[in-house]
């Protein structure tokens, strides 16, 4: 039932249509800063005016959407189910007033990009570089992780897109894939590690091992890098979703890790790792842009990839060698 009330003219207004835009950006700056008062410093408002706007939020949809404590507010679970539309919504005016924007000309607005850690330590400055000498109007947002931590940002809205290796069971059809290259990967534990100079996976499987990848995926049924050489999956595999964390219990401990061979050029040295010679050749890793279904790229954003392949394409022929060994292990798939 759709309720309806009178509005200032007489006229009927439904409930649906008395949410506001203004209201639906406070309840997102609301979760995002936990509090009124941080809330009304990103809006520029006044804590009145938030306490407000929320009040009206939560008259309009007829439920109760934050929970006021001491410590802060939270939102209820209504809250939770509007602030993923919300954050849609106001993700989708935004593109549209970039788009409006590129249309006169104009090249202001923000790029909110997600990429994995060794891609940010390897070719996002050049990239970056880049960018901002073409586009230097665009403020630039960037969130480090994988794909389990950018997934919920591109569901909501928050995220343009995600530069790094896909899920591996797919994606699904809320996102799209794009490829970008491949690159080798390489078995790495700590300098000294006693198995240091093994040649076969079979010898290693006994190790505790940690990724930051699932290689069983969605799919049990797939072929794993253990698998497809014929060894038994590790019985200890730890996963993680931060590649500090990776490198720290590489570090003081007997585990051993998957890296990109780029990773490995730049951070082997420097952090005490090294390669494990293995004969296998381990599976290459892929790495694509990430995005949100039915969502075009905008002109800021196909610069951004185009800057990235560039940053690969010309590196092969850098007169630095450390950017040449960066990249020997690394094919452009497009």
């Amino acid at each position: 039932m759709n309720v309806a009330t009178i509005g200032e003219h007489g006229s009927i207004v439904s409930q649906r249509e008395r949410m506001k835009l203004h209201q639906l950006r406070t309840l997102v700056a609301v979760a995002d800063a936990g509090g009124v008062r941080g809330a009304a410093r990103a809006l520029n408002a006044s804590p009145a005016a938030i306490t407000k706007s929320l009040r009206q939020l939560e008259e309009s949809v007829q439920m109760s959407l934050v929970l006021r404590t001491s410590s802060g507010v939270t939102l209820t679970e209504n809250g939770q189910a509007l602030l993923v539309h919300a954050r849609l919504m106001i993700g989708q005016m935004a593109r549209a007033q970039d788009a409006m924007n590129a249309l006169r000309g104009a090249t202001h607005g923000k790029l909110t990009v997600a990429v994995t850690p060794w891609i940010a330590m390897t070719f996002l400055a050049d990239t970056v570089t880049r960018f901002c000498a073409r586009m230097p109007d665009i403020q630039l947002e960037f969130f480090e992780g994988l794909l389990s931590i950018a997934n919920p940002r591109l569901r909501d809205g928050s995220l343009d897109f995600f530069i790094g290796r896909p899920a591996p069971g797919g994606l699904g059809v809320e996102f799209h894939y794009r490829p970008l290259f491949s690159s080798t990967c390489a078995l790495v534990a700590r300098d000294n590690h006693p198995r240091a100079k093994c040649r076969s996976l079979a010898e290693l499987t006994d190790l505790d091992w940690v990724l930051t990848w699932d290689p069983i995926g969605d799919n049990p049924l797939a072929d794993t890098m253990f698998s497809l050489h014929g060894v038994p999956v590790p019985r200890n595999i730890h996963l993680t979703h931060s590649l500090s964390i990776a490198i720290s219990l590489l570090k003081k401990t007997d585990m051993v890790s998957v890296f990109p061979w780029p990773l490995v050029e730049v951070s082997a040295a420097k952090e005490g790792l090294c390669a494990i010679p293995l004969r296998e050749q381990l599976e290459d890793a892929m790495v694509g842009v990430v995005s949100r279904s039915g969502h075009p790229f905008n002109a800021a954003s196909e610069c951004f990839i185009e800057c990235l392949i560039e940053t690969i394409r010309d590196g092969s022929s850098s007169t630095s060698p450390e950017t040449r060994n960066v990249l020997r292990s690394v094919e452009l798939l497009i």
